[in-house]
This record gives structure tokens, sequence and C-alpha cells, in this order.
């Protein structure tokens, strides 16, 4: 007599950090519900994450600093940070699955150990985009276009020795462009640049948000608006920002919650106007269930939590990739930018009144709320991932 059958096996491969993983949780918990078992490969400080949404932690130690001072300087020269911190983890990757090898790999770094394990396992392998979806790898631009990296060459020729090391024949173009030939993207079509040229091999679920489940407890609804502040769970050991903005808001009738992180203690930023709380940390999501604006960093997960819920967002992006965000809001007219050099009270505070005034945006933003919810999120996602593992 046959014994029951094996419940598919889904790992799952991202970046340790909030804005990575949260984005995936809700998938993973639709896929639990469903009857998959599914490994989400994690570093310790993550693991409780993870294992509220129903998944086994595999841990791996990160060779990656976890100061975000002791990153490089030179920004392009991460992706080859990345790459070697995938060479430093895999063998132990591998001995953590050698037993039970999973059907399915969800991975959102093409270059990355659960991808170069998987090619080398001969294990299916779906693309997860958590932020702009793209056919094309950036090394392979050509040098001198536009987003051309000048560390590409060196980038392609250590993915060869990598793939090379562990038997993973055809090199780093094809690796790369295989991967990147369809996925499933966890943004609106609409925010992405060229999103009506991705075909049907792109499934667009759009954010696939766990419920919150943690309770925030929000101020008396005296009728004032509430804005969140906050710079995301990486860098955000920046006092002076927190103080600026929440003096942006002296005066007004905004109730403004700022989360300002593990790396400030909230009683260092002194006395706050009337109606500014600061809080270490606050259920981010919880939050933007009450608040009508968010001024933030300009993060992919932050920005569509935002969507999600409805919220305008204010971005005073830090980073290249934070910037191209807060152009593309901008273009959709569904928010406002500062520089960070151009962050003053009283430029905080124009633009803030300017935006919540703002009835236009007011609607675009309401309009993509119900566009994102009609999209499928958790249960259209855990759908592609059935329907990869079926064709495997």
């Amino acid at each position: 007599m046959a014994g029951p059958s094996r419940a598919p096996h889904v790992a799952v491969c991202t970046a340790a950090a909030h804005s990575h993983i949260s984005p995936l949780l809700g998938v993973v918990a639709e896929l639990v519900r469903r009857g998959h078992r599914v490994s989400y490969v994690t570093t310790e400080e993550f693991a409780p994450l993870v294992r509220s949404a129903g998944a086994t932690p595999v841990l791996f130690r990160s060779s990656l600093p976890t100061d975000p001072a002791d990153w490089p300087r030179e920004v392009h020269r991460l992706p080859l940070l990345y790459l070697d911190d995938a060479r430093a983890t895999l063998p132990a990757l591998a001995r953590s699955f050698e037993g039970d090898r999973p059907d399915l790999v969800l991975t959102e770094d093409p270059a990355g150990a659960g991808s170069v394990l998987a090619a080398k396992w001969r294990i299916p392998v779906t693309q997860v985009w958590t932020y702009t979806a793209s056919p094309t790898h950036w090394s392979l631009a050509e040098p001198g276009t536009p987003g051309a990296n000048p560390v590409a060459a060196e980038f392609l020729a250590v993915l060869d020795a990598f793939l090379t090391e562990h038997g993973v024949r055809g090199g780093a173009r094809a690796h790369l462009s295989a991967r990147l030939a369809g996925g499933l993207v966890l943004t609106p079509r609409l925010f992405q640049p060229g999103g009506a040229e991705l075909g049907p091999e792109f499934t667009f679920a759009g954010p696939a948000l766990a419920p919150a489940k943690d309770a925030w407890t929000p101020p008396p609804p005296d009728g004032r608006p509430l804005a969140l502040v906050t710079l995301g769970s990486i860098d955000t050991a920046h006092p002076e920002f927190f103080k600026t903005v929440a003096e942006g808001f002296a005066g007004t009738d905004w109730r403004v919650v700022l989360a300002v992180g593990d790396r400030i203690d909230p009683a260092e930023l002194g006395p706050l106007p009337d109606g500014v709380t600061a809080y270490a940390w606050v259920p981010q999501r919880s939050v933007l269930d009450h608040a009508s604006l968010a001024v933030h960093h300009g993060g992919m997960a932050t920005v569509m939590e935002c969507l999600h819920h409805g919220v305008t967002s204010l971005i005073v992006p830090r980073l290249r990739e934070q910037a191209g965000n807060a152009r593309r809001l901008m273009e959709l007219g569904l928010g406002g930018a500062l520089p960070l050099r151009a962050v003053t009270p009283d430029a905080v505070r124009s633009a803030v009144l300017r935006l919540h005034s703002d009835a236009g945006v007011r609607a675009r933003v309401g309009a993509v709320r119900e566009e994102i919810r009609g999209f499928g999120g958790a249960e259209a996602a855990a759908d592609a991932v059935e329907h990869r593992l079926a064709a495997s």
C-alpha cells in the first residue's frame, strides 16, 4: 500500500532584512495554509519572523556588515559584496538542504547562493521581484549606456568562476538571462517603467502582504490626521532627520508617529512638538491603517505598504534606488519627494500640507489601493508558485 504523498517543499532565499522578508510573508503563509512545506533561508535575527508565517528557518551566517557605516562608500561595488557573501554561504546552505532538497526555489537574487545551488542541483527556480522587474540583468548593460555599472565585467568574471566551481555550465550571462526570463512580481505593473512590455511569463500579483498581527492603539479619534515618519529598518541612526521632520509638524493639527529604530534612544530627540511621539519600533502596517501620510526613505517595501493602505508618501531618499522610487511615485502623481539636503522644518511642513490638501493625489492613491487589492496578492502569488511546481 502506498504511503501518503510528500508535501511539496518550497525554499525561499532572500536578503536577511525586513524590507526583503516582509513582502514575502503573505505568500509563505498562503503556501503553508495550502499544505506546502516552506523553508526560509535567513539569519537568527529573522527566524521568529519567518516562523510567524509558518515557514521553517534555515539559518546561515552572513558575511555582510551589520552596521551601515561599514558598507563600502562606493555604492556601485555593493553587488560584488553580495556575490562574495553568496560564495561564502553556499556550502553551508548545501549541507542544510542535502537530506531534504526542495522541489522549487524562490529567490530574489539570480546570482545568490540559493539560485546557484538550485542550478547545481537542477531544481526549478522562480525569480521573485519585490522591486522593479526586468528581463535584463544590470551587469549585461553595455559600457557607457545609462545605468551601466563600472564593476560589471568584474562581477560577471566572479560569477563565472562561482558557477564553474559548482559545476554549472553555460556561464554567467546565460545563467542570468535564464533566471530573469520571467517570474513573480510583487509590485504593481503600473509602478514598473516599461511594465506594459513585460509578457505573461511575468505574473503580477501585487503586494502579497500577510495579515497584520501586531495591534497598535491609535490616538483618540479627534479628527486630527496621522502621519508616520520612518527610515525603514537598516539605515536609521539619523536623529537630526527625525528632529527636523518633527519640527516641521510643530503648530499643525497633525498627530505624528516617529519610528526611529533601535539605533536611537527616543529620549535623545529631546522635547518634541505637541502631538509628536517617538518610538523605537511600531507595527508599521497597523499604524498605516490609521495614517493619512508617511514621510519615509522610499524603500520599495515601504512604498508598497503605503500604497496598499492608501497612504500618501513624502519620500526623502538616501540611495539611488530610493530616488528612483520617488521619481516613479511623482510621475504617477501618488506622492512627493524632498532631496535630503533640502529637508528643513519649513520644507517638510509645506510639502505635507500641499500633499494632504491635494484631492487629486488622494484620489489617485485611493484608486491604486483598490487596483492593488484586486491583483490577488498572496493567493495569486501562491497560485503562480503551484503552477510552477506542477510544470516541473
